[in-house]
């Protein structure tokens, strides 16, 4: 009995080893890693220097901070996760070391689980107060920071709940080699859960240029009644948060919708397709697409708040300046002293009538 018990472990021990030493599994950890631990910085940076400092409404302020906050919290753990794993095999002195204690992936594996699908969900509050401070968008300037706190805490609460349901039966003692496989008595439940995360990305982006088409039709249309200046302000506020987290929602869709039809498709052909269990691991532990977001988002968020301050500065400056030289502005000129000397004139009349 010992002895069977023996071999299987080794049997484990040679997997691991055989998954840990692939050259293109390898290269996966290094570069989860590597991309990782630049995206902390760089997640900081944006978040302190670029989204702390938005002039949008404090509800899809909060809903951002809390967004980014969390994709960073989420690069600092794939950093260590996955650091682990490409620095442990340089000092692994037999290979059941490369084997994870269980209580170790537990914490790495549900960590990454939270961090992960937190950012996935919260684009719909984005959806949601941008569909109100649309409806509202006469007083919605008044309107205080509330909406955006209970909904980043209601969509929390509930990722908290949909992993807890995913994983309340789940043991945690199978032998593990990566942080980022699923144990396979939850593996069915994962599948279902990643299905939804998948419909709420797609859904969620449908809805923000859904967002945008009505924005339009409605700011034509308060310009046509001659709406108030706050108005169109707020409005034009709207527009711009709106096209913002458009552009994140959308780069979020690709590479984490990537993700997502990728495990689903290795999970769905098995390991028959790949040719061996080995391969079929290294496929299901490779996780790059999501952490490279982590960098990469960084970069897109930056260059669209450029985009949309010289829109912006442009839009203003075509407004406001008035050309002073030249056959037009003689015109301006003499369509300014017209306007006067109406105005003059009509005041005159009122005090003689």
């Amino acid at each position: 009995m010992n002895q069977t018990i023996l071999t299987i472990n080794q049997t484990k021990c040679d997997l691991a080893s055989e998954v840990t030493f692939h050259p293109f599994y390898r290269f996966a950890q290094f570069w989860t890693f590597f991309v990782s631990l630049l995206a902390i910085p760089a997640l900081l940076y944006f978040l302190v220097k670029k989204i702390c400092v938005l002039r949008f409404h404090g509800n899809i302020k909060f809903m951002l901070i809390c967004y980014f906050f969390s994709s960073f919290l989420f690069a600092t753990v794939v950093m260590l996760d996955f650091g682990y794993h490409f620095f442990v095999p340089f000092f692994a002195s037999s290979k059941c070391q490369l084997i994870l204690d269980s209580t170790l992936f537990k914490a790495g594996h549900l960590s990454m689980t939270l961090f992960m699908t937190i950012p996935m969900l919260l684009p719909i509050g984005f959806s949601i107060e941008r569909f109100v401070a649309l409806g509202m968008a006469r007083s919605y300037e008044n309107v205080r920071t509330l909406l955006g706190p209970v909904l980043v805490v209601v969509l929390i609460l509930s990722d908290v709940n949909l992993i807890y349901n995913v994983f309340k039966n789940e043991k945690f003692d199978d032998p593990f080699i990566s942080f980022i496989l699923i144990p396979a008595t939850s593996a069915a439940q994962f599948n279902n859960f990643f299905w939804f995360l998948l419909y709420v990305e797609i859904t969620n982006f449908f809805c923000n240029c859904i967002l945008l088409l009505v924005h339009s039709r409605l700011k034509n249309k308060f310009l046509r009644q001659r709406r108030t200046l706050s108005v169109r302000y707020e409005l034009e506020e709207i527009s711009q948060s709106s096209q913002f987290t458009l552009i994140v929602s959308f780069t979020h869709l690709l590479f984490v919708g990537w993700y997502l039809i990728a495990i689903i498709s290795v999970r769905t052909v098995g390991k028959d397709f790949f040719g061996g269990y080995v391969p079929y691991t290294v496929a299901r532990g490779v996780y790059c697409a999501v952490p490279t977001y982590n960098l990469i988002i960084v970069f897109v968020g930056i260059k669209s708040l450029q985009m949309m301050n010289l829109r912006r500065h442009n839009k203003v400056q075509s407004t406001v300046q008035m050309k002073t030289t030249g056959r037009e502005g003689a015109k301006n000129y003499e369509v300014a002293i017209s306007n006067y000397w109406s105005s003059v004139s009509s005041g005159i009349n009122t005090v003689q009538a």
